[in-house]
C-alpha cells in the first residue's frame, strides 16, 4: 500500500472514530509500528491530527475533519457571504458545476429559481435543487465519501470528462502560495482536477480560515483558478500577497 494511500485511510478512520491506534494500525496496514508511528509525524506536521500515546487523536480546530454535520456549521455568515458574491457570476442559461460542500451548498440555496444546468457530486445539493422545474440537474455517479455527502470515484470523473461546463465552483482544504490548492482525499483530489478541465472559467469559494494551509493531496495550482471569493475577514495582507501571485481575488461585502 502506498504511504499517501494508507495516510488517506488513516484519516478517513480518524474523521469517523476520533482516535487512532498505532499497534491496530500497524496490523490492518501489514506493516510496522515505526512505519504507523513516522506516519502519525508526517499527519501531524501538517496540522491534521495530534499524537498521544499509542496513537493519536482528532484536532479539533481543522473543520475539514470534523464529522459533516459539524463543519456545516462553521463559518456560517462567511459561507452565505461568499455565496452571495458567487451568485452575481451566474446568468440565466449557463451550465454550472457545483462541487460537493457547505459554501456551494448556500450557493444552491440561492439559485433554486434560476433556469440553469447544475451539475454536483453532492447529495445534500441535489436535494435543494431536486424540486425546482427550471432547473436541469445532473447528480454525478459514484460511491459517497464516508462522513460526507460528496460523491466521488471512477464513475464520476468518467462522467465530468465529458462536459463542457460554463463555471465550475469549487472548494477546498486549503489554499497555500507555494504549494496550491489541496484536499485530504486523493479520489477528491482527481475529481476537482477534472472538473477544472471541464470549465471554461474555475471559481473557487473559502473563507478566511483555509488561507496559508495544506492538506494532503494538491489539485491545482493558484494559475489554474480564475477567481477565488472569500469572505470579509480575510486580510488585506494575505489578499494582496495571493494577488501578487497572480491570482484574482474578491472579497464578499
Amino acid at each position: 500500500m502506498l504511504p499517501e494511500v494508507r495516510h488517506s485511510k488513516m484519516i478517513e478512520l480518524l474523521n469517523q472514530t476520533g482516535s487512532i491506534k498505532v499497534s491496530e494500525l500497524s496490523k490492518a496496514y501489514q506493516v510496522t509500528e515505526k512505519t504507523i508511528r513516522e506516519d502519525l509525524e508526517k499527519l501531524e506536521a501538517s496540522g491534521i491530527l495530534k499524537r498521544v500515546h499509542g496513537g493519536a487523536v482528532l484536532v479539533e480546530s481543522s473543520s475539514s475533519l470534523l464529522p459533516i454535520h459539524k463543519r456545516r456549521v462553521r463559518q456560517q455568515a462567511e459561507k452565505e457571504q461568499i455565496a452571495a458574491s458567487a451568485c452575481r457570476w451566474i446568468e440565466d442559461g449557463q451550465i454550472l458545476l457545483l462541487d460537493g460542500g457547505s459554501t456551494t451548498l448556500e450557493l444552491a440555496k440561492l439559485i433554486v429559481h434560476r433556469t440553469l444546468t447544475v451539475i454536483t457530486n453532492d447529495t445534500k445539493i441535489a436535494s435543494v435543487l431536486a424540486d425546482c422545474q427550471q432547473i436541469e440537474l445532473c447528480l454525478l455517479g459514484g460511491y459517497r465519501r464516508k462522513g460526507t455527502y460528496t460523491i466521488i470515484g471512477p464513475s464520476a470523473i468518467q462522467m465530468v470528462d465529458e462536459l463542457n461546463v460554463d463555471i465550475a465552483f469549487l472548494g477546498c482544504t486549503g489554499i497555500d502560495a507555494e504549494r496550491g490548492i489541496s484536499v485530504f482525499h486523493r479520489d477528491e483530489a482527481e475529481l476537482k482536477k477534472r472538473m477544472i478541465r471541464a470549465s471554461k472559467k474555475t471559481i473557487l469559494l473559502t473563507d478566511h480560515t483555509k488561507f496559508d494551509q495544506t492538506a494532503l493531496v494538491s489539485f491545482a495550482s493558484l494559475k489554474e483558478i480564475d477567481l477565488l471569493i472569500t469572505d470579509a475577514q480575510t486580510d488585506d495582507e494575505v489578499v494582496a500577497r495571493y494577488t501578487e501571485r497572480g491570482l484574482e481575488v474578491q472579497r464578499a461585502t
